[in-house]
């Protein structure tokens, strides 16, 4: 919701209707829980991390990379 409401683009992957793609995601971010947020190729962790950048006014920032 907060990425809709920057008018932030984003893709959205389904890794539990995809064979693989759960697994993959696990390798590529450390992390086993939804979601697993990347901007830009960096890993920023979950939805928390998300907002924690925000509330921090970093989000705008890597956004803008």
């Amino acid at each position: 919701m907060l990425l809709k409401q920057k008018n932030v683009s984003f893709k959205e992957y389904a890794v539990d209707k995809t064979r693989g793609l759960k697994q993959k995601m696990m390798h590529r971010s450390g992390g086993h829980t939804v979601p697993q947020i990347f901007i830009n190729d960096q890993h920023i962790g979950g939805c928390d991390e998300l907002y924690a950048l925000e509330r921090n006014g970093q989000l705008d920032q890597l956004l803008s990379l």
